[in-house]
């Protein structure tokens, strides 16, 4: 159940815990790595506890695209948040991913970035129907994009069959994210951050200016500041309970096929890839087809489940046929790899980003509905912002904010 990225990522360097810190952030994926960076490069003293290896779950899981929209159509954006909010939103988006590569080019991470965009695909008419409302409010916002009629998907994706058409933006890109992660970890601790291993968080307790994080070896971490960054895998870490009422686990699953015929490869740009409203989702790494999705195809929708150790042979199946029926030419390939990773939900699937209610000096960010790499990196520096300045400027930070999950 080890995922093709956590078995080609480099280890991430690691040092030896502290007794104390200015901050403790728990959990090492995407966003905890990117937090730890942005305040050592304030000049704080952070450390960074991940119960297992850096980058072991979600951050290490996922399919590796960075997405514009948090998968939905912008026009279903537009119709949840606003006129208004729904370009603010858009524009952070956008604003991680720059952000983002810069920091990959400037640290020379090696990622198999590629900025060749993302197509998202139409299964119905109906679906191409919700692409063209999005791309008339991408156009109205001069957001680059391009509608693809289904003549035209050939030129697009050769291997591509039963789409009714597509949406292109060029926004959008896809990564390896375990050594991606793994990189910015190399990059946190360059600047100072301490990284700790195998270092699971059993407790918080103490008071504002002096938390205790009462460690499974038995050891404590004492801290003034404390940032949640575990998805949804360390909410009872949360004394006041919002994180436990208000994010959600649910499992993906991920097929990997065996290394393609170079010829057969060649016929796969290296977009972002989805469909069917981005249940779907798909994209080449190397030579390799690699596609998750289709939890919603089986009972319960693998909502709640914190186990990704295993995985559901039907989804599995699902995913296969759904390969082979939109992409004939793999009917003969074989799909020799399978993985799942647990994502964090919120009602609303927007993430959280700031202060805790309650509990000064408690920080999350965390829960994002499986679109972490789309918002983390930039998120975590806005975070950093708010414990160095108390501040942060970014206008869609508003929308992140914990204390809008709080029960009334």
């Amino acid at each position: 159940m080890t995922s093709i990225w956590l078995r080609e990522a480099p280890a991430a360097p690691v040092g030896a815990r502290p007794a104390t810190t200015d901050v403790a952030v728990i959990g090492g994926g995407v966003a905890g790595t990117s937090v730890a960076l942005h305040l050592a490069r304030h000049g704080v003293g952070v450390c960074l506890l991940e119960a297992g290896e850096i980058s072991c779950r979600a951050s290490g899981r996922n399919d590796g695209q960075l997405l514009l929209g948090l998968g939905e159509h912008y026009n279903r954006i537009h119709g949840q948040f606003g006129a208004a909010a729904a370009p603010v939103l858009w524009d952070f988006l956008a604003d991680n991913h720059r952000a983002l590569v810069e920091e990959l080019r400037a640290g020379g991470i090696e990622c198999g970035l590629e900025e060749r965009g993302g197509l998202r695909l139409a299964e119905t008419s109906h679906e191409f129907a919700e692409l063209e409302q999005a791309a008339a409010l991408l156009a109205a916002e001069h957001k680059p994009h391009e509608l693809v009629p289904a003549a035209d998907l050939p030129r697009w994706l050769p291997p591509a069959r039963g789409f009714h058409g597509g949406l292109y933006l060029p926004g959008e890109a896809i990564v390896q994210p375990a050594a991606m992660v793994r990189g910015l970890a190399a990059r946190a601790a360059a600047a100072g951050a301490v990284l700790c291993e195998q270092q699971r968080v059993l407790a918080l307790r103490g008071e504002p200016g002096d938390y205790a994080l009462e460690l499974a070896d038995g050891g404590i971490l004492r801290a003034p500041v404390v940032v949640h960054c575990t998805s949804t895998l360390a909410r009872e870490l949360d004394p006041s309970g919002l994180l436990q009422r208000a994010v959600f686990p649910f499992r993906g699953q991920i097929l990997a096929s065996a290394p393609l015929p170079a010829a057969l490869a060649g016929q796969f740009p290296p977009y972002a890839m989805s469909s069917n409203f981005c249940y779907e989702y798909f994209r080449l790494h190397g030579e390799r087809f690699v596609i998750g999705g289709k939890r919603w195809s089986v009972p319960g929708e693998e909502l709640g489940i914190l186990d990704d150790s295993t995985h559901n042979p039907t989804v599995s199946d699902n995913l296969l046929a759904y390969a082979r029926e939109h992409f004939p030419t793999l009917a003969d390939v074989a799909f020799d790899t399978t993985w799942t990773g647990i994502m964090a939900g919120t009602p609303d699937g927007l993430p959280l980003c700031g202060a805790l209610p309650g509990q000064p000096g408690v920080f999350a960010l965390l829960g994002f509905n499986g679109y972490g790499l789309s918002f983390a990196f930039l998120a975590a520096r806005c975070l950093a912002e708010m414990i160095v300045d108390g501040q942060s400027a970014h206008p869609a930070l508003p929308m992140f904010a914990p204390r809008r999950l709080q029960s009334p």
